[in-house]
């Protein structure tokens, strides 16, 4: 008996979430087949119903992490009204926690991968590229500023404080660095030029 194709669909979605995840925390050349493919609830054998090769299973799910962030600005931008803080305020500290910190298989994919995008292939650089402008865009709707520089450095402060935080092996100094940072950050809440 085969496969529906809503069957089909639900399956490659569980794919899709289990790849992204894992290549999250773990990095993109860390990704096998056969382990994302059990971890889903799969067979190996199922892989080619759903994707080409692995660099198409790669870049579907970078592109299902980047969709998976942007509903998470959207909603960061909501909360924001509910809890009667700036959007930014909102963004920088769900960006700067302990929680994003430690779970980097629901977080940002920008800040789990810029170490090592720059070995990735053009396809992966190009969807991290698009992601940056599109962080940029967000951050720049929550400070109601289009000044490009100052919004990149944001995103920069914001993407390099994770980085470095996930790589040091002491706890009270990473959450310094996210203090820091978001200190840093909020600084510039007001600030428009």
């Amino acid at each position: 008996m085969g496969y529906s194709q809503a069957q089909k669909a639900e399956s490659k979605q569980r794919v899709l979430e289990t790849a992204s995840r894992q290549i999250r925390e773990n990095g993109i050349e860390a990704l096998g087949v056969a382990e994302c493919m059990r971890s889903a609830g799969l067979t190996h054998g199922a892989f080619y119903g759903h994707f080409s090769s692995r660099d198409a299973l790669i870049l579907e799910a970078l592109e299902h992490a980047v969709v998976q962030g942007e509903k998470r600005m959207v909603a960061l931008a909501a909360d924001a009204k509910k809890r009667e803080i700036t959007p930014l305020q909102s963004i920088a500290e769900s960006f700067l926690s302990d929680r994003h910190l430690k779970n980097p298989g629901n977080g940002c994919a920008l800040c789990a991968l810029a170490g090592e995008a720059r070995h990735a292939n053009l396809e992966v650089r190009e969807l991290l590229t698009r992601y940056v402008h599109q962080l940029a865009s967000h951050i720049a709707q929550a400070r109601s500023s289009d000044h490009e520089e100052l919004t990149l450095g944001i995103v920069a402060t914001i993407v390099g404080a994770v980085t470095l935080a996930r790589a040091v092996d002491d706890d009270k100094l990473a959450k310094s660095i996210l203090a820091g940072s978001l200190a840093l950050v909020m600084a510039q809440d007001s600030v428009v030029q």
